[in-house]
């Protein structure tokens, strides 16, 4: 006796529909999941990178998060890839005018970089010595750096060279601040000097 082949058996619908073809919809929604997680995870690697002072390899993840989905990852990033750059970047511009050295050192002096503000400040001092908003700045270089002596004396300076300077510290708020912490500087702001001085 022979055996019959049976055919083989079709599959019921209900099976059919338990595994439906991928729709372009859910493709491209996993598709963006994978894109956001994928930003995060160079985010994330890339503060790591920063953290450890790893500026290089901090930049490349940084540049890749900001391709990314998220606009505010995306801007975070690009921020932070700026400051990487900075950081690789050559440290000092090159300088050569009294000018461009008092321009360097008051947006040094502005970042609160006292000490290349102060080298800065120096040097343009040295090529225009009666320089009285080169002495200026540099009274607000020292007195931030908490040298009041210093900082009244070159206040003193400038005031002998501009006597407006007086005016100009008095309206000043960091003179202002600083005048409450050494007195030699309060007094040059608040005592106009007497006739014959």
């Amino acid at each position: 006796m022979t055996k019959k082949k049976s055919a083989p058996a079709k599959a019921s619908p209900v099976a059919r529909a338990s595994s439906p073809k991928p729709t372009p919809l859910s493709v491209a929604a996993a598709a963006a999941r994978v894109a956001l997680e994928l930003q995060q995870k160079k985010w994330e690697e890339a503060v790591k990178f920063f953290g450890a002072r790893k500026f290089g390899e901090a930049r490349s993840r940084f540049l890749e998060a900001a391709g990314g989905p998220r606009a505010e990852v995306a801007d975070k990033a690009r921020a932070y890839a700026q400051m990487c750059d900075r950081r690789l970047g050559p440290q000092r511009p090159q300088l050569k005018t009294a000018e461009e050295f008092f321009t360097y050192g008051v947006e040094r002096l502005n970042a609160r970089d006292l000490d290349e503000a102060r080298t800065h400040l120096e040097k343009a001092l040295a090529m225009t010595p009666a320089g009285d908003h080169v002495l200026y700045a540099l009274a607000l270089c020292r007195g931030f750096s908490g040298d009041g002596a210093a900082a009244a004396e070159n206040l003193r300076r400038a005031i002998e060279i501009a006597p407006d300077n007086r005016i100009h510290a008095r309206q000043d708020a960091d003179f202002l601040q600083l005048a409450s912490q050494f007195p030699a500087l309060r007094s040059l702001m608040t005592n106009e000097p007497r006739a014959g001085e």
